[in-house]
């Protein structure tokens, strides 16, 4: 066996190990479109500044676990931080389809500990038996040690597809776009302008001489000393070229409506007003249903297999939305006189400590 797959309990993975180091870094196409890392960042930014939390299944009102298990609160590997571990899980899934973590660690319950996500192009998930079989880098994990998060699954497989992979046609429509429309200067697939004699008709010697002395005198800035005989004229980007430029914000919401965010986030084109403050938190609302509870969900799913029978994971997605301070307050004293909620647990909520004895005698007068 491995040094990278011996007792988990005794070993620590290195960053270069996981995800391999110089050229071996794990590289992806579709990242040179920038709608592309434009989405996959933006969702991993708010999948991984959402908290979450491990509840107790028994009782009917949610009850958070007194102690929450480590794979929570600080699963990464060589100083990784919560956030940063987070990140690594949505980035694998977002551009790859699938998230694997190998568990380092353990605690005493059995529930994973420390988690190390795994470069995803150097995994191969082996399904021609009965049992699929997970191979890293051509040695195999023992499936109790890993843990696999897919994105999209269909019948008959366990390995998840991408977005990237699912509309792999439109993405490199998108880099096409790009290399025409870099290419187009770079090389001048059209001419940038005409020079023409209005007087006389030039030799092929004349005229390469003429376009020399011109192109010697504009590409140092330097003023162009002609007589009443030339005249020249700036040509613009052909319209097919011009559509194909125009692709690339169409690409962009395209790649807006694969991930499920909004359009104006990468790039990308929204029809109507401008947004006001009210609406910027109904997108917020929309965007947690819509796009991070889907994903949420997924992992959720995956992390409760690993926590005890009676636990289960959930995130705070309601964490991100947060209303301007007259509706806050407004919503706090409702809540405070229907009962379900008290002063201290709205004061938690605006991160102020709970009331002194001296404040509540004061109230009460």
């Amino acid at each position: 066996m491995s040094l990278l797959f011996r007792k988990p309990e005794s070993r620590a993975l290195s960053f270069q190990q996981v995800w391999g180091s110089g050229s071996d870094m794990p590289t992806s196409d579709p990242l040179s479109l920038v709608p592309v890392y434009a989405a996959t960042a933006y969702i991993a930014d708010q999948f991984a500044s959402a908290p979450w939390s491990a509840f107790q299944k028994s009782g009917v009102i949610p009850v958070k676990v007194t102690s929450q298990p480590g794979l929570l609160t600080d699963p990464g590997v060589n100083r990784i931080d919560l956030y940063s571990w987070k990140f690594q899980l949505f980035t694998s899934l977002g551009l790859w389809g699938n998230a694997y973590g190998y568990v380092l660690t353990f605690d005493k319950r059995g529930v994973p500990e420390k988690v190390a996500w795994l470069a995803p192009d150097k995994m191969v998930v082996d399904e021609s038996g009965p049992i699929p079989r997970y191979l890293f880098k051509g040695a195999e994990i023992d499936r109790e040690l890993l843990i696999h998060i897919p994105w999209y699954v269909v019948p008959g497989s366990v390995v998840g597809l991408s977005p990237v992979g699912l509309f792999r046609t439109q993405i490199e429509t998108g880099l096409e776009a790009q290399r025409v429309a870099r290419n187009s200067f770079k090389r001048g697939l059209v001419p940038a302008g005409v020079l023409r004699n209005n007087k006389a008709t030039l030799t092929a010697e004349q005229a390469g001489e003429a376009r020399r002395r011109f192109v010697a005198s504009t590409s140092s800035n330097e003023p162009f000393v002609a007589g009443m005989d030339w005249e020249y004229t700036a040509i613009g980007l052909p319209q097919t070229d011009v559509n194909f430029l125009t692709g690339l914000k169409a690409n962009a919401t395209q790649i807006a409506a694969i991930y499920r965010i909004p359009p104006e986030k990468i790039g990308g084109e929204v029809s109507g007003s401008s947004l006001t403050y009210a609406s910027l938190e109904q997108d917020t609302i929309s965007f947690n249903t819509t796009t991070m509870r889907p994903i949420a969900t997924r992992v959720e799913s995956v992390i409760d297999l690993y926590l005890p029978a009676s636990e289960y994971v959930r995130f705070n997605l309601d964490a991100a939305v947060r209303a301007d301070l007259k509706t806050r307050y407004e919503a706090h004293q409702i809540a405070i006189a229907a009962g379900f909620k008290t002063k201290d647990e709205v004061r938690a909520l605006e991160e102020l400590p709970p009331l002194t004895a001296a404040q509540l005698a004061q109230q009460a007068v």
